[in-house]
């Protein structure tokens, strides 16, 4: 008995092989699509990652000397913003609206500058201030070679940290409501607001991812304790 196909089964199957073979680039672009989508959100998290490690740094080289800082670090001059400045109030230099009390937030007791615009950067490879870690294509993670880390692809990133307006648009802060954006453009000396830009890059992708945060200038409070015994 001799076995073969129909005419009928032949064309069924040439449209089945046919409509195989259509899908394939769609498979393969929507395969696409996620690999591109998953490589932009392991970058995402890579910046957030470097982000909340450069946020946990001092606010200025000048608030890094433990032995003016007293325990803690204060509030630095920057004479950009009148109502923030710091001035002489009961026997203490302080802003507008600190509390007294030594443990509290207040300014230095003698007038202590920010850092000037052009010497923000790397001090002497210290790393122990928010702008020391300014780069241009600088390696943030490798996949391929560093094993302490689970991501898949290599990426650099470029840092750049800078004052910018710290006043809002108001002369007096007295109980004022604050409302807008802060601003993001560079200002031209230094104020209480810094500006952290972190832009991550893969060779994988032809895609960036840009984050921002903005560190201020308050100083940091110590905290009581009771004494042990």
């Amino acid at each position: 008995m001799r076995r073969g196909f129909s005419f009928i089964e032949l064309v069924v199957s040439i449209v089945v092989i046919g409509i195989a073979f259509m899908s394939i680039p769609l498979v393969l672009r929507e395969t696409e699509k996620t690999l591109t989508l998953s490589i932009q959100q392991e970058a995402v998290m890579a910046g957030i990652t470097q982000m909340v490690n450069i946020m946990s740094y001092r606010w200025d080289e000048q608030n890094t000397d433990d032995a003016r800082n007293g325990g803690s670090a204060k509030v630095l001059d920057t004479f950009n913003t009148t109502a923030l400045e710091c001035n002489n109030y009961s026997g203490s230099r302080r802003r507008i609206g600190h509390f007294i009390g030594n443990l509290r937030r207040r300014c230095y007791n003698t007038q202590v500058d920010a850092t000037p615009i052009a010497n923000l950067g790397s001090d002497s490879n210290d790393m122990d201030d928010i702008d020391d870690i300014i780069a241009s294509n600088s390696s943030l993670l490798t996949g391929t070679t560093n094993h302490t880390t689970d991501y898949k692809n290599s990426y650099t990133f470029d840092l750049n940290v800078e004052y910018v307006n710290d006043n809002l648009g108001l002369t007096n802060f007295s109980q004022a409501v604050l409302t807008g954006s802060i601003s993001t453009t560079s200002a031209t000396i230094p104020t209480s607001i810094k500006m952290v830009t972190l832009t991550i890059s893969s060779p994988q992708t032809d895609n960036t991812i840009r984050l921002r945060a903005f560190a201020a200038n308050i100083g940091e409070v110590q905290y009581l304790s009771r004494p042990f015994q």
